[in-house]
């Protein structure tokens, strides 16, 4: 059975559809995983997986403060990439709903419902119907949902990203990277994850916030 959302979508909205065509999909999911002002000053790259119980506490703890001080103020441009355990079987099949979202332009809005509702997802009977009903639960259309999602359409990205991080050296998550010069790895407060960027802002004669 589908999973019931607390929010759903106003009522005459029509449903965000995602692209029949593959390349059309990659090309909008891969800019909808990232937010921010294009010319930001600094970027911040999130290595993050889905299952992963210290991404959530990220999340949960950090994710919001970061957003508002940085991002939202056009300080940071935030971009998330994918990269799963290898002991999470459902971390694949959770990006790639997170991803299909993306195609059709909720990728933020599916990432939030991954990480607050984990624990129900990762218990789910049935995960493919659960991650369309959190699809439907913000927006997204169903068909062209599932369809993206039962037949591996961003599985490219996917690969794409996992490669990059093993070529990076990474070998856990949450991994950060802050303007191309600053690690943080594991799950950090937001005070520390704020004085690692504001220490790269005064560095760089930045205003910090």
């Amino acid at each position: 059975a589908l999973v019931s959302l607390t929010v759903q979508p106003a009522a005459g909205q029509q449903a965000a559809v995602v692209p029949d065509d593959q390349t059309a999909v990659l090309e909008a999911a891969d800019r909808a995983r990232s937010r921010g002002a294009d010319d930001a000053p600094i970027r911040i790259v999130e290595m993050s997986d889905f299952e992963c119980p210290c991404c959530a506490q990220c999340y949960n703890e950090s994710s919001r403060v970061v957003d508002s001080l940085y991002v939202q103020s056009g300080i940071a441009r935030y971009l998330w990439i994918s990269f799963p355990n290898s002991s999470h079987p459902r971390a694949w099949p959770a990006i790639e709903g997170a991803f299909c979202a993306g195609a059709a332009g909720k990728f933020w809005e599916m990432h939030d419902v991954l990480f607050e509702r984990q624990a129900e997802w990762l218990a789910a009977g049935d995960l493919n119907a659960t991650l369309i009903g959190y699809a439907i639960g913000i927006g997204v259309e169903e068909s062209s949902f599932g369809d993206c999602l039962r037949n591996d359409v961003t599985a490219p990205l996917q690969v794409s990203d996992y490669d990059a991080a093993l070529r990076s050296g990474i070998t856990s998550t949450p991994f950060f990277v802050v303007g191309d010069s600053i690690a943080i790895r594991g799950a950090v407060s937001a005070e520390r994850f704020r004085a690692a960027v504001d220490s790269l802002l005064t560095a760089r004669g930045l205003p910090t916030p």
